[in-house]
């Protein structure tokens, strides 16, 4: 196998040099993503903040499935809440998966512009996605509870599971949640401290009077996709 390593500056520039190309329309997605999902989500269950589903759907998005069962639980229960939750769930992995093809479109040159087309895939695409997120957030939640591998390094080593599955529709679930597992190898503490710098980016978005938020998500994705097409070369 391949060694290649992840480098952290390298995957945040071109997250911000492509954010500055085609942040705008991608940040506006995050947005009506946002407002969707949190406006539903409050209207079943008033009781819980929108907040709330929004973050879930910001930390599904980035691939940290381990903040993402985090926010789930903050849920109170409640036959509203549970429709509001699996609707936000559908809902962030539908956009995320879009999102996941159209940046990899943009950085591999398959798409030269932001194109909603991204967002055609076969349906079996959408629920291997689904059914990957899943996977890895019990394995993250297994790990956390029973402390058999810490989960702040199981976490890293599958965050790219749905990528690989986005860009290998073919693919079976177990040969992406593999995939992921074998680039990621020898680079566990590059992949933590690649997460803190996004996580310092997106603080910094809070402090833009919170719409920076939704760029810094931009620059996220972005960097997201130039860390995975490094690691890439390791499934050789």
């Amino acid at each position: 196998m391949a060694n290649f390593s992840l480098e952290i500056g390298s995957a945040i520039s071109t997250g911000w040099e492509y954010a500055k190309k085609y942040g705008l329309l991608i940040a506006v997605i995050y947005l009506l993503v946002g407002l969707v999902t949190g406006g539903v989500s409050n209207l079943l269950s008033p009781s819980l903040s929108p907040d709330v589903y929004r973050q879930m759907g910001e930390a599904l998005g980035q691939g940290d499935f381990e903040a993402f069962s985090r926010y789930a639980d903050l849920y109170n229960g409640g036959f509203g809440a549970s429709v509001g939750t699996l609707f936000s769930f559908i809902i962030c992995i539908v956009v995320s998966a879009g999102l996941y093809n159209l940046a990899l479109g943009l950085v591999s040159g398959r798409y030269d512009s932001v194109e909603f087309e991204a967002f055609l895939q076969p349906l079996s695409v959408y629920l291997k996605a689904l059914v990957i997120a899943i996977i890895v957030g019990f394995f993250i939640s297994i790990a956390a509870f029973l402390c058999i591998i810490p989960a702040f390094i199981v976490g890293p080593r599958l965050a790219f599971s749905i990528l690989y599955q986005i860009e290998n529709p073919e693919a079976g679930i177990w040969e992406s949640i593999k995939a992921s597992w074998n680039m990621t190898s020898g680079n566990t503490l590059a992949l933590i401290g690649f997460a803190i710098v996004c996580a310092f980016i997106y603080f910094i978005g809070v402090l833009c009077c919170c719409v920076g938020v939704y760029f810094a998500e931009v620059i996220g994705l972005f960097a997201m996709i130039a860390a995975y097409y490094q690691l890439k070369g390791n499934l050789q």
